[in-house]
């Protein structure tokens, strides 16, 4: 076999390395991750048509959704900067930030009838939401070596992927059995707290093997320090 195609053989392998999955931490960062971006897409995608449904302009639809904007952007700023200091827990605190998106997607439907709650709740949603883009990296490095951050980041955003795939297929077909966006909104809340819970089990519980035998990847990595 020439030395060129094993080279890209190997290149191949630690592109799409699995075996983190088999680590309790690494699956249940990647599961949080997939539920969240398979629920999130329902404020982004459907909240306009929902809240037009209600009585609302586009104007105002154009509102919320410029609201959802600026608030990630002000959250991804601000919990950016929190995630440096020594003071912050991290995982704990992205877990409870993911509990409060969620609480907040859930208000939505609630909270439809007043214009004053409802733009709360979609400021609400942007700003914890951001907390995905902020704390992400920082808790993968926790998890992960440093040397393997690469790949492990592509495997979460492969979750991402995924997430994205199926998340607007499936509100649209809650829809088109309800006839009401009221139940995607619901079903996208839950979840979502779902995801968070998901990641406070991380600081909860000692990383383990869920699958085989070996050594986990920090081990790995002390292994080759020493």
């Amino acid at each position: 076999m020439p030395k060129w195609y094993e080279d890209i053989l190997e290149l191949l392998k630690g592109m799409v390395d699995f075996s983190m999955f088999l680590e309790l931490h690494f699956l249940m960062m990647s599961l949080s991750t997939i539920l969240l971006f398979t629920w999130f897409v329902v404020p982004y995608f459907y909240l306009a048509e929902h809240i037009t449904h209600n009585g609302y302009t586009e104007q105002d639809a154009s509102v919320m959704l410029s609201a959802i904007g600026i608030t990630n952007f002000i959250g991804m700023v601000a919990l950016g900067w929190a995630g440096d200091q020594k003071w912050m827990n991290v995982t704990k605190t992205y877990a409870g930030c993911l509990v409060m998106c969620g609480v907040a997607v859930l208000a939505m439907p609630l909270f439809t009838f007043n214009y004053i709650l409802l733009m709360s709740s979609v400021a609400m949603f942007g700003l914890f939401f951001a907390s995905s883009f902020s704390f992400t990296p920082v808790i993968l490095v926790q998890l992960i070596p440093l040397e393997r951050f690469t790949t492990a980041y592509g495997l979460i955003l492969l979750c991402q992927g995924i997430g994205n795939l199926i998340g607007p297929p499936l509100a649209g077909w809650v829809f088109d059995v309800t006839q009401t966006w009221d139940l995607s909104f619901y079903l996208a809340g839950l979840w979502i707290i779902v995801s968070g819970m998901l990641i406070a089990v991380i600081p909860s519980t000692s990383n383990r093997k869920i699958w085989g035998s070996g050594p986990m990847e920090m081990d790995i990595d002390r292994d080759s320090c020493a």
